[in-house]
This record gives structure tokens, sequence and C-alpha cells, in this order.
């Protein structure tokens, strides 16, 4: 639990002093979440075996990548863009720590960027982040979170409206993890303008997604099965509790902000919130609807802390004792859901050198 707290308690607790301070013309104020970042990084790249349900099969493929031929290797059943990104990095080490190093800073290095450019609120930004499920694919799913960081820079290709990199990025992220062919909705999402009043066609399809969503997901899925690895059938999983957040969250970011005064991207972001929670409408029937969200999950720590910012003048004080509200909220939930033991086993955390307790 220690080094939780310490990389959720020590970027926060910072954050206030330096908003304002300027050293030779040089902001201070995204310093934090520059701390966070290299603490959370570091805490993946230098993870135990153990620490993460699939950390350690990780290391096992890449020991058995390293002694495949590469005709092999284009014959094997996981996604070949993995393997060759295994292979590679096996042509310099065979030594499986450091291939988990090296996953999980290229990871960081791909979000970092978009986080510092579209972060407005540290403390917010960064409760959110550890609340959400890729926090925790981060220590577990190498395959699905490298193809989660295609996938954020397919947004800064998507913003410049640079349609063939982005294309390109998709491609990639596909051949690392089937799922992220979900970013493909990603570009004409980007430049749709959905307001207020665009609600009255957006909620009526959402409410058909919900009440219809086994029928929905039942014809997709022989879709799904048909052309990836995965088993798309109908079960019960009983997974509400993301839903309900993700609701919340639509709701706050249309009645809050006054949609004349926000900018492009938060337009995109707030886009991004709805395709994610008519996506998370089917997890309860198949925890692979988690999986295809995680490319738009992301972005979510982003967009509630823009959404206060552009908030409307009536509700200036709501969204002022809203933030803090979530940040008190999102950092208990944080701890209380590892306290007992993630469903990822990330607690207890040790590190490569240290020995898990039995």
């Amino acid at each position: 639990m220690a080094p939780f707290i310490i990389l959720l308690s020590v970027p926060i607790a910072i954050a206030p002093f330096v908003k304002n301070i300027k050293i030779n013309r040089l902001r201070l104020e995204k310093l934090p979440l520059l701390l966070f970042f290299i603490t959370l990084t570091v805490l993946v790249m230098l993870r135990n075996r153990g620490v993460g349900n699939d950390t350690a099969n990780y290391m096992y493929f890449f020991e058995r990548t390293a002694n495949m031929s590469w005709t092999a290797i284009s014959a094997d059943s996981m996604e070949i863009g993995f393997m060759v990104f295994m292979k590679v990095i096996s042509l310099f080490t065979h030594d499986p720590h450091v291939f988990i190093a090296v996953s999980g800073l290229i990871v960081s290095i791909m979000m970092y960027p978009t986080y510092r450019r579209l972060c407005t609120d540290t403390a917010l930004t960064i409760c959110l982040y550890c609340s959400m499920s890729t926090f925790l694919m981060l220590f577990s799913g190498i395959r699905q979170m490298l193809a989660i960081g295609i996938g954020v820079v397919a947004y800064e290709f998507t913003r410049k409206r640079w349609l063939i990199p982005f294309i390109i990025a998709v491609i990639v992220a596909m051949l690392i993890h089937t799922s992220s062919f979900m970013l493909v909705f990603m570009y004409p999402l980007y430049y749709m303008r959905i307001t207020k009043k665009g609600l009255f066609v957006v909620v009526p399809i959402l409410a058909v997604v919900f009440i219809f969503n086994k029928q929905i997901f039942g014809f997709l899925g022989r879709f799904i099965e048909e052309y990836t690895k995965y088993d798309a059938s109908v079960v019960s999983t009983g997974a509400y509790t993301m839903l309900i957040l993700f609701t919340a969250f639509a709701v706050f970011s249309f009645v809050i902000p006054d949609d004349s005064i926000m900018d492009e991207e938060t337009f995109a972001l707030r886009n991004f919130m709805l395709i994610s929670l008519a996506v998370q409408m089917f997890t309860p029937l198949n925890f692979l609807a988690m999986r295809l969200n995680y490319y738009y999950i992301i972005f979510i720590p982003l967009l509630i802390p823009r959404i206060i910012q552009y908030h409307r003048p009536r509700f200036r004080q709501f969204a002022l004792v809203s933030r803090y509200v979530m940040v008190v909220f999102f950092f208990a939930y944080f701890l209380i859901s590892i306290s007992g033991g993630s469903k990822m086993h990330i607690v207890p955390y040790r590190f490569f050198w240290e020995s898990m307790p039995s």
C-alpha cells in the first residue's frame, strides 16, 4: 500500500504550492503531474513478476519469443505486432525484467505529453486516473497498455488532422492488440460538435442501447468472434458500478459547462465520454466490453477538470465544491479499493528484487 499512498499523496500535496510559481519564466504548475508519472512509471517498470495478473505470463512469452526464429514468430497465434515488439527487445537482452521495464517506459512516453498538455487540474486528474480501470492494466496487461498508448498518440494525430499517420497508428495498435479497432471511431468523434441540443438525439440512442444491450451485443458478438480471438458470448457479470459512474460523469459534462466557451478539444473529450458510456452498457454482459472501452476511458481524467473549468456562471459554486468532493472521494475510493487486494493483484506491491509474500 505504501508505494501507492506516496504515488497519490506527494503530487497532490505539492500541487497547490507550485501552481503559481515561475522560475525563469518556467511555470511549475505541471511539476506534480510529472512527478506522478515518473513515480508511476518506476513502479510499473520495477514491479515483481507477482504484481499484476498477467505479468508472469508476459515474462514467459518474452522468454519464449527470444528463442523463436522470425519464421516461427510469423506463425504464432499472438498478435504479430506484439511478437515483433518482443523479438526486437530480445535482440538486446533476454532479461524479462528489462522487457517489463522497457514496455512500461514506452507507455508513459506515449501518454505523458498529452496528459501534460490537456491537464488543467493535477490533483483531480491524478485521483481520477488512479480510479479508472486502465490504472490497474498498467501493472498487468502489457499488450493492451501499449495499444492504449498508441491510441493516445493517434489522438494527437487526430487533432492535427493528420489522417494518414492516424490510420497507420490504428493499424499498428491493432497489430499489438486486436481490440484497438475501437480507435477507428476517434477521428470522426473528435470533429463532431454535440451540444446540449444534440442530447435530444443522443439520449434516446443511449436508452435504446441500454434497453436492448443483450440483443445488440449478441449481434455484434458474432462479428467480434469471427474476426478476433475473443469470446463475445453473453453472460451476466454484474458490472454496474462503473456504468453508474460514467452516467454521472456524462450528465455532469453536459449540465455544468457553458458550450459557447468550450474549446474544440473539450467537445472531443466529451464525445469520447459518450461513446465510453455506450460501450460500458455492454460490460454487464461481458467484460470484453471493458477492454474495448479502455481506449476512451483513458481520456476521462482529462475531461472532468476541463468541464469544471468551463462551468456556467450559475453553477460556479457547485463546480468548485464538486471538484473538492471528487478529489477526496476518488482519493479515498482508490485506496479503499486496493486495500483489500485489487482484482489484478497489484497489492501487495513488490519490486522485482523482493520476494512475494506466500
